[in-house]
This record gives structure tokens, C-alpha cells and sequence, in this order.
């Protein structure tokens, strides 16, 4: 039995994408794999019930879908032959580790000079316990100079992630509360990332080829655009966004839900340049759920987990 903790200096970093991605890569080689999320030591813990959620979506591993107390951590990761990963609150204690004869992977969103030495005094802190560091938001050209550069401190890197826009991006949910969108029709996938936000071209000739560029998409478009709406419509995007405030017509809505119903439309009370802007701010701070971002953790850590690195402390 192998307990590894989960750990991040700093919410935000990337511990569920890390926890996911690692768990699943161990199932598919053939390891019997527990996830548990361990909740925060005070009041309520909305963000633990989330990631908890997720953690239990993920394929080949158990998890119990909703968050455990350390207690019950210790006593679920004492499966003879298991590895027990666990995430842990955001912030850095060595304790918990300590308690649950636990290694420590710590997570990280930036390698940066600054922040890797950060980790190298983390590290020092943490001495044997630490297993290896793992960076979630690399650009892809410096994927090698950042495991460089960690190797060179002294932190094992276990896997450098290239910045990836579909874990980047939110959910039709979090854009409609970002915009204080008014829901026009409901699609069925609200809590599922959004890779693209698209414009809509000037004229409606260029429009159908132009949205078929991609494919999960949100299209922000002028309410009185209607042209252009029929043509984004007919490549099925995840989200309508219409912008100006007023109400689009009833023969687009109508068109909507006679379709497959999986788009929704939401109307924004701002206009177009002052909805991308609040659309842009929500990349990079949603939270990591739903099956898309859950399929690409999972392809990204196949790609770029250090595997012999993680598999010298298997028992």
C-alpha cells in the first residue's frame, strides 16, 4: 500500500487535474487505485464536494464521491496493494503526510524562476516525504527547459503539462454567472468546458465554413444578427451567447429547440467587446469538472507522466 497526498502551495493549481490524470494513468497499468478527496478542517467545503464529484468519475479507480475526513483517509488507504491517492486542501503541511505515512506530490501552475524556488524550499521542508513535483500550465515550447530547470533545484519532475485551452476553459454554467446571462434555451451539457468562443464573421456568406472550424464552441453574436445565428446553429455549438441585451426572434428560439437540443442561449446584458472581455477573464480560473477536461487529463498525463519516476516508490 502506497499513500500519496496531493498538495499545492496556492488554490488554483491544478491538484484535481493532477490527482485525476495520475489515477487514471496508474489504472490503466494495471494498479488497483483509490481517490479521495480530503476535506478542509473547517465548516463547509463546497469546493472538496466538487472535486470530490470528479474524482469519482474517473475511469479505473475507486473513489467514494464525496469528501472524507483524515481519519477516514487512513483507514480507506490501509488496502493491502493499493495506491491511495489523496488530494488535499489547498496550502502545504507536512503533518497530514506525516499522520498518513504519506509521500507528497506538490502541483504547481507556473515554473517560473520564482516560483520553482518556491518549491525548492517547500521541498526542503518536506525532505524524504516529497515525491516529485508536478506542473500543470507549461507553454509548449518550454516543456524541456522546465523539467530542466526543476531537475537542476533538485525536484524530480513527475510531469510537466503543456497549457491546454479545454482545461483552461469554463462551463456554459460559469460564463451564464460571469455574464448575469439570462438562459433563452438550455442545452444538455452546461457543466461541461467550452474550448472556443468564436465571433461571428461580418456577413452571413462566410458563415457556416467559418464556424466549422471547431467544435465545442460558445458563439457571441449581436442579438439582431440573425442571419448569422442560423449559421452558427446549423454546425451545433455548445452555447449561443447573444449580446445587447434585447430579445433575439422567436423564429431563432423556435429553430433551437426544434434542433438536437443540446445548444443553449443565453442572452447578456452587455455588448459584444464588454462579453468576450468577461468570457477571457474566466479562462484559466475554472474549476476542473465534467468528462471533456476529465478525457484530456487523462490523454495529457499518458503523454507526459514520468511513469519509472512514480513507479520506484510502488510497492
Amino acid at each position: 500500500m502506497l499513500t500519496i497526498i496531493i498538495a499545492s502551495l496556492q488554490p488554483g493549481e491544478g491538484r484535481t487535474t493532477a490527482a485525476a490524470g495520475l489515477g487514471a494513468r496508474l489504472a490503466e497499468e494495471g494498479r488497483t487505485v483509490r481517490l479521495l478527496r480530503l476535506r478542509a478542517s473547517t465548516g463547509a467545503d463546497a469546493a472538496a464536494e466538487d472535486d470530490a464529484r470528479t474524482l469519482a468519475a474517473v475511469p479505473g479507480c475507486a473513489s467514494p464521491g464525496s469528501p472524507v475526513g483524515e481519519q477516514e483517509a487512513q483507514a480507506q488507504a490501509s488496502e493491502a496493494g493499493a495506491v491511495c491517492l489523496i488530494e488535499a486542501p489547498p496550502g502545504l503541511s507536512a503533518e497530514p503526510a506525516a499522520r498518513l505515512s504519506a509521500r507528497i506530490i506538490l502541483v504547481s501552475a507556473q515554473a517560473d524562476d520564482r516560483r520553482i524556488a518556491e518549491l525548492a524550499a517547500a521541498a526542503e521542508r518536506l525532505g524524504d516525504a516529497l515525491l516529485g513535483v508536478v506542473v500543470t500550465r507549461v507553454p509548449e515550447r518550454r516543456l524541456a527547459s522546465v523539467r530542466a530547470n526543476l531537475a537542476g533545484r533538485g525536484l524530480p519532475c513527475l510531469a510537466a503539462l503543456p497549457e491546454d485551452r479545454l482545461l483552461a476553459g469554463p462551463t456554459i454554467r460559469e460564463m451564464a454567472e460571469a455574464l448575469h446571462a439570462s438562459r433563452l434555451a438550455e442545452g444538455g451539457e452546461e457543466d461541461e468546458a467550452v474550448e472556443f468562443v468564436m465571433l461571428g464573421p461580418i456577413s452571413s456568406d462566410p458563415g457556416q465554413p467559418y464556424f466549422l472550424q471547431h467544435g465545442s464552441k460558445a458563439v457571441v453574436q449581436r442579438f439582431d444578427k440573425m442571419d448569422l445565428h442560423l449559421a452558427a446553429l446549423a454546425t451545433s455549438p455548445d452555447c449561443l451567447i447573444l449580446t445587447g441585451g434585447q430579445q433575439p426572434s422567436p423564429y431563432l428560439l423556435d429553430r433551437v429547440r426544434g434542433s438536437d437540443g443540446e445548444t443553449s442561449v443565453l442572452l447578456s446584458p452587455e455588448e459584444t467587446v464588454r462579453t468576450v472581455e468577461l468570457l477571457d477573464e474566466l479562462y484559466g480560473r475554472s474549476r476542473f469538472s465534467g468528462r471533456r477536461k476529465l478525457a484530456r487529463a487523462v490523454e495529457l498525463f499518458r503523454r507526459h507522466l514520468n511513469l519509472p519516476e512514480i513507479t520506484k516508490a510502488l510497492p
